[in-house]
């Protein structure tokens, strides 16, 4: 009986070695950027993140975000997935797997990581974690405003 529990264990460790113990989950679903001539907004989130689930109720239910929303396309990428992004540039379009996108555009691991881009997905301003959706609607104000051209954040967030 001891050794058919030993060889039940050993032949349970390999399956999970050779299948891969990951918490990366494959979904293979294939997502089209599109900027909707519109600025972009890409947020990098985990599905086990509270603090990511937090910043989609606020998207969903926060009446100032709910505006800004309406200006901007956004694009929820979930970095636990891998998934393939179709993202639009001058020479056609390019392919990436989760990874890659995330790398692409700075992503360091922690979530949510919030980028900030123009209709060409080039991105004029990360944001790394959480934010209060007072904050984030100065954000997406000092982004759709344009006022990224003439002054810095730190600049626009401390006018009245």
């Amino acid at each position: 009986m001891r050794k058919f529990f030993g060889f039940a264990f050993v032949l349970f460790l390999s399956i999970a070695i050779l299948t891969g113990c990951s918490n990366k989950k494959t979904s293979n679903d294939t997502v089209k950027l599109k900027s909707n001539n519109k600025f972009v907004v890409l947020i990098f989130d985990s599905t086990t993140c509270p603090y990511c689930k937090k910043l989609h109720r606020d998207l969903k239910e926060n009446h100032l975000l709910k505006q800004e929303e309406k200006k901007t396309s956004i694009y929820t990428i979930h970095v636990n997935e891998t998934n393939t992004y179709i993202l639009p540039t001058a020479k056609g379009n390019l392919k990436l797997q989760t990874d890659d996108l995330a790398q692409m555009y700075g992503f360091r691991g922690s979530t949510p990581f919030i980028v900030f881009c123009n209709k060409e997905f080039k991105p004029i301003l990360t944001i790394p974690g959480y934010l209060k959706p007072k904050m984030l609607s100065k954000i997406f104000e000092y982004i759709t405003s344009r006022a990224y051209e003439t002054m810095s954040i730190n600049e626009y967030l401390s006018t009245p």
